[in-house]
């Protein structure tokens, strides 16, 4: 087990993420709210279905989820801020310890002409497409925290755990069912491959529920917030073979393990399931026991 908070274990980052030309630029215009020739006004940002645009609207759910960031944080990051109701708080504590990731040209303008936002850092872009030299930073306590967008939630999941870099503090807003398949522990029927791989790193627990009329437009379904904590303790393991692992157990939730884990060891002799375990499924495997055999899989070339 390691005690370093900045462990790289996911991979390389060079090899991962690739600017594109949807985004990459940083909206230099925040250093200066004149600079912007968009009018501001509430009415000019319209919700797009096809970034999953939710508009968080109720100060208080705004703030709730704000407060959620440790005051000694040392960098956070704000995806998809929109208008910035949830990002005025955080701007107000911390300053030019916050950067913002936004893809949506209309919210980045609305936001440059509100005078609270002058001097807000934001890399104007895709965030599943953010270099990683443009919002990770290396040696200072870092959190992630947003409102996440339906359609890409999970992806953003994903997309932090393997950069290689160990973020503090990882929290915000998902659809109810998302944020409660993050937190779910083994024996629930929610628990899967990314209750797993982010469970491996992070002391997970689920805040609050967000109902549909907090938002404009009002989404189907209600929301989520869960808040994650990186482990004192990380799990020497390899991220890929953990991965790997994981997604091939659930890759036939209704198997038992043993059939279901057939593609591996049937690939490799060395790699044997504990006898204890063949019967179970894989939704009755806590996380420790994966991270073991994650390690029995590199162990076993």
């Amino acid at each position: 087990m390691r005690k370093n908070k900045f462990s790289s274990k996911g991979p390389q980052l060079s090899n991962q993420l690739q600017n594109t030309p949807r985004g990459g630029k940083w909206a230099s215009k925040f250093e200066d709210p004149n600079a912007s020739k968009g009018k501001g006004k509430p009415d000019d940002v319209k919700a797009k279905k096809g970034l999953g645009q939710h508009f968080l609207n109720d100060l208080g759910i705004a703030e709730r989820i704000a407060n959620l960031v440790d005051d000694g944080i040392e960098h956070v990051v704000e995806i998809g801020p929109g208008m910035g109701v949830m990002t005025k708080f955080l701007f107000e504590r911390f300053g030019n310890r916050l950067m913002c990731a936004e893809i949506d040209t209309e919210s980045v303008e609305y936001l440059a002409n509100q005078a609270w936002a002058s001097g807000l850092k934001v890399w104007k872009g895709d965030f599943l497409h953010a270099p990683a030299e443009d919002w990770v930073a290396i040696g200072k306590r870092m959190a992630i925290i947003g409102n996440y967008p339906y359609n890409i939630s999970t992806q953003i999941v994903f997309k932090m755990l393997e950069c290689g870099v160990r973020v503090d503090q990882f929290s915000g807003m998902f659809q109810k069912e998302v944020a409660e398949r993050l937190c779910a522990g083994e024996g629930n029927k929610d628990y899967g491959i990314t209750s797993v791989l982010l469970q491996a790193y992070y002391n997970c627990s689920y805040s609050f529920t967000v109902h549909e009329g907090s938002f404009n437009p009002p989404p189907r379904v209600k929301s989520g917030v869960i808040d994650c904590r990186l482990k004192a303790e990380l799990p020497n393991c390899d991220y890929g073979a953990l991965k790997l692992v994981v997604k091939t157990a659930f890759s036939q939730r209704r198997k038992t393990l043993a059939n279901a884990l057939k593609p591996l060891t049937s690939a490799r002799e060395k790699f044997v399931l504990p006898e204890k375990w063949g019967g179970m499924r894989a939704e009755q495997i806590p996380v420790a026991d994966y991270l073991f055999l994650a390690k029995s899989w590199v162990e076993s070339k």
